[in-house]
């Protein structure tokens, strides 16, 4: 056991994380009386607990072995927890927010040049900073005390102030059962110029009770991630989440072609029910990340290594080229999969054929045809979403979350996409790698930069090519920073 400060938990934590080289996930105990900060590669076993006692932080059950043996691509979905707190702290107690991250780096010994690491520390601090001043603006958007009271009354307006939006709000009587859709008037008509797959994701950390937020997302033509509709729906049936499927594209007018989801049976189920006629593809990442946790179900270790690999070469790995070639290798290695299953891991097979046999189309290379083979398109909106609007917190009351979303995500994303149909994709805007005369020159360069970005949103206000109801509030949030900051100058 050991007894340390916030500031030496915190390099504690970065050295645990640059020694494993993926983040560590951050767990609270039941009862709240400690915390568990575990490495978040598939199967690793490396962890340590914290508890708190009036400001003493106490470290204890440490294990710094990292078990790293599957090959499982991490990316950078998750962020260290604990360069976020550093680089907060750096900014409240008065350091510049330009010179945090190398202030960071250097106090840490941070290699810069090593990728694998720095994917670790990939938010930036405008970022950071951002999340301080974002909490006061969520509260100040409730309606009532009680969530669902303040919702109602939100969407009640949003309703009789834009009509030709997609709003939907469907509850019982305790709300144990509810349907909540959302999309822009705006979704109808940028759907329609694009040629790219529909991603469909969730996630239930944000909301407090579990209730899942879904999102249909797709890369526009300016390489921005817009977000076509959100819903929410609980229980998180296929039913009710084909039901909203059907009423989005219904609602914009589109027969999709192509969808592109993680690997949950509940979003499959819904669009082979609702889109019979559609192809989905499912995320080869997802697959993987979840073939890696489900090493208990094998009674040989080695059997599991062989299946890990064998699913890995279908679904990622194999060579698409020469589609002959692709047909009979793929043949065989799933030949040999199937057969290892059926003769040595009774177990394992009954997993297989629920998850993985029957959604076979979904997965394997051979029938992903020019779909795409991974979801990060909505995981990286997942991830925005996330750190940049909702601050890193999980479990927050249901209007804050859609509030947020309707007034201060989508019109940014709308903006995004104003702008870059008017602006040079070139940027001149360069990465601060070091301190000194550089400084200037990013300064200047980002003054131009707003200035344009300013230019170009007060001629799309004046063009009335979009509803001013959807500009304000984004407008009010960002001349509150701009004021804000100068106090602080």
């Amino acid at each position: 056991m050991i007894s340390v400060d916030l500031e030496e938990l915190i390099a504690f934590g970065i050295k645990q994380e640059v020694k494993g080289g993926v983040p560590y996930r951050r767990r609270t105990g039941s009862p709240k009386q400690y915390v568990t900060y575990s490495c978040s590669y598939p199967l690793c076993k490396a962890k340590f607990r914290v508890e708190e006692q009036n400001g003493v932080f106490t470290i204890s059950k440490v294990n710094e072995e990292h078990c790293h043996h599957i090959g499982v691509e991490m990316g950078s979905h998750y962020a260290s927890k604990f360069y976020q707190k550093w680089i907060e702290l750096y900014i409240k107690n008065g350091g510049k927010q330009f010179l945090a991250q190398k202030a960071f780096f250097d106090k840490f010994g941070i290699d810069t040049n090593n990728k694998e690491t720095m994917k670790l520390f990939a938010q930036s601090t405008d970022a950071l900073k951002h999340k301080f001043y974002r909490l006061d603006e969520i509260i100040a958007q409730r309606l009532s005390n009680d969530p669902y009271t303040s919702l109602e009354a939100f969407l009640n307006n949003l309703q009789e102030e834009c009509p030709d939006d997609l709003v939907q709000f469907d509850y019982n009587g305790d709300f144990s059962e509810l349907t909540i859709i959302y999309a822009p008037f705006a979704a109808k008509e940028l759907v329609h110029s694009i040629d790219n797959p529909l991603h469909v994701d969730s996630t239930h950390s944000l909301i407090k009770g579990k209730i899942q937020l879904f999102a249909v997302t797709m890369k526009t033509s300016q390489n921005t991630i817009f977000p076509f509709c959100y819903f929410l729906v609980n229980p998180q049936t296929s039913e009710k989440i084909q039901e909203c499927l059907v009423k989005f594209c219904e609602f914009a007018h589109l027969d999709p072609q192509h969808w592109s989801a993680d690997c949950a049976l509940n979003i499959a189920r819904a669009i082979e029910d609702g889109f019979p006629l559609a192809q989905l593809s499912w995320c080869a990442v997802h697959v993987l990340r979840a073939c890696a946790k489900v090493g208990s179900y094998f009674d040989n270790p080695q059997n599991f290594e062989n299946f890990y690999l064998a699913m890995d070469f279908l679904t990622l790995r194999a060579d698409a080229t020469n589609a002959e070639k692709l047909a009979e290798e793929s043949d065989e290695t799933y030949e040999f999969l199937t057969t290892m299953l059926e003769e040595e891991e009774p177990h394992a097979l009954k997993y297989f054929d629920k998850q993985w046999r029957r959604t076979k189309e979904h997965w394997m290379m051979l029938y992903r045809g020019e779909g795409d083979s991974t979801n990060n398109i909505a995981e990286s909106h997942f991830h925005q979403l996330k750190q940049t609007f909702f601050l890193g917190k999980k479990n927050e009351r249901i209007d804050d979350i859609v509030i947020t979303l309707i007034t201060v995500v989508i019109p940014n994303a709308i903006i995004k996409v104003q702008v870059a149909n008017v602006l040079n994709e070139e940027r001149a805007v360069r990465i601060l790698t070091r301190a000194g005369n550089q400084i200037v020159e990013q300064r200047a360069s980002k003054h131009d930069e707003c200035l344009k970005l300013i230019q170009h949103i007060l001629e799309i206000v004046e063009s009335r090519r979009i509803e001013p109801n959807v500009l304000i509030p984004s407008l009010k949030a960002i001349l509150n920073l701009a004021q804000r900051s100068l106090k602080e100058e």
